[in-house]
């Protein structure tokens, strides 16, 4: 794919800057790991259980807990992280006495991942993944009455990517299953569409100077990304690339960018509410990619094709109704189209994917996942509009398909070498059964 000479230059520069970072970024998370560093919050569960008088000084200094409460005991338990991506968590619970009366406080604990080799901690480095969230929830979240937990306290080391972030616990919420789900109801569907519309409207168009701590992904970003994949990805599926994410990373709201149905969770009790939650995938960008990664990865193929041209119209009109102007439905539409494609960019670029270096057990849940994904996209794309994707992108209607199943291609390839590298005969499905888990899998 021809690139103008300066743009060349350009990138070859951006990869000699690049490169050394990279570097000093593994270093840097290698000798965290072995010698963690001093910070001056807790760095993990263990030592927040070591440190229960710093976590209840800095929750009555945030008036969580009232300065005249009594603690009588502050227990942590942490939560299991056998999963991928489970983040180091705990749940808080502070009992107190004041005025004689007693209280209970329950809070939700995350830290930085302690699973993964020290690459994997790199590359999330690199992203900034717990910057961007740290800052999304200390200078958004309680002031914008976006629908997210209330948060108490927001700590972020800008050297060695440590997190600190409590937050209230959602103690009138369910999750649904990442993969599989028995039921979904139309009340939750909506309350999601809801949400996504909710924190888009509340953005569109902001250009405060706060707005600068919601990091984009720039257009050099994305030739890099090209060049990447430029020894093994054919000119239609790079330009696929490129012109899609350089689409969807216009600055037009605030995403979530991260926006599937496991970061969600939905109210089942009276004192429940719809949150979002793990917003370091936050940046700027188009609306509509929120809704296309939630509504294709999220929802059983089945039921995303009953609802989807149905829930893209009640997006629409509420984005409408909650004051978004200049934004036509035929200007929403194409958006979305650019959007599945920007999602089947993202799971075929390992970088962008949330692929990890891990072993055993956890591979292959990633395995697993990321194969439910690829097939509700494959289905996805079987009635797309490649007649509107080939004029939009310079194609043959051919050369547009071929470059959808060489993406699909690309994703099924990386799943089948990390499958073979776990070293695992069994697959995901066939250990949950060994233990007696229960685990539908339909896409």
């Amino acid at each position: 794919m021809n690139r103008p000479l300066s743009l060349t230059i350009r990138i070859y520069l951006s990869w000699a800057i690049y490169l050394p970072v990279i570097g000093i970024s593994f270093i840097i998370a290698w000798l965290d790991r072995k010698l963690r560093f001093p910070l001056d919050f807790p760095r993990d569960v263990e030592q927040l259980q070591q440190r229960k008088e710093w976590l209840i000084a800095e929750l009555k200094n945030k008036d969580v807990l009232p300065a005249g409460a009594q603690v009588e005991a502050c227990e942590v338990t942490p939560m299991d992280q056998a999963i991928i991506f489970r983040s180091n968590a705990a749940i808080v619970t502070i009992t107190y006495v004041l005025s004689g009366q007693n209280h209970t406080l329950k809070c939700f604990a995350k830290f930085a991942p302690v699973m993964g080799t020290i690459w994997n901690k790199t590359i999330f480095n690199l992203q900034l993944n717990h910057i961007k969230e740290g800052w999304f929830n200390e200078y958004f979240v309680n002031q914008d009455g976006i629908p997210a937990p209330r948060v108490f306290i927001s700590k972020v080391s800008f050297i060695t990517g440590n997190l600190c972030l409590v937050t209230e616990l959602m103690t009138g919420d369910t999750e649904y299953r990442e993969c599989a789900y028995e039921s979904f109801p139309q009340e939750h569907l909506d309350l999601a569409l809801d949400g996504l519309a909710t924190l888009h409207a509340r953005y569109w168009g902001d250009t405060s100077d706060r707005m600068k701590r919601v990091m984009p992904i720039d257009d050099m970003a994305v030739h890099l990304f090209d060049s990447m994949v430029a020894g093994s990805w054919s000119i239609p599926a790079r330009k696929v690339l490129v012109k899609s994410w350089t689409l969807m990373n216009q600055p037009q709201t605030v995403l979530h960018g991260d926006s599937r149905i496991g970061n969600m969770m939905f109210p089942i009790a009276e004192e429940g509410r719809y949150v979002m939650i793990d917003w370091q995938a936050t940046r700027r960008g188009r609306g509509a990619f929120d809704l296309a990664y939630f509504l294709i990865l999220s929802l059983i193929s089945s039921h995303r094709r009953a609802v989807e041209e149905q829930s893209k119209d009640q997006y629409y009109a509420l984005l409408v109704s909650k004051g978004v102007k200049g934004y036509s439905r035929t200007d929403f539409e194409e958006d979305y189209r650019h959007a599945c494609l920007c999602v089947l960019v993202l799971l075929s670029l390992p970088m962008l994917s949330g692929e990890v270096s891990v072993e055993g057990f956890a591979a292959l849940i990633f395995v697993y996942g990321m194969g439910v994904w690829r097939e509700r996209m494959r289905i996805r794309f079987e009635d797309f509009d490649y007649a509107w994707m080939a004029a939009k992108y310079g194609l043959t209607e051919q050369q547009a398909r071929a470059a959808v199943a060489e993406m699909l291609s690309v994703i099924q390839a990386r799943l089948d070498g990390i499958s073979a590298g776990t070293g695992v005969k069994e697959s995901f499905v066939d250990i949950l059964q060994q233990h007696n888990v229960r685990h539908d899998y339909e896409v």
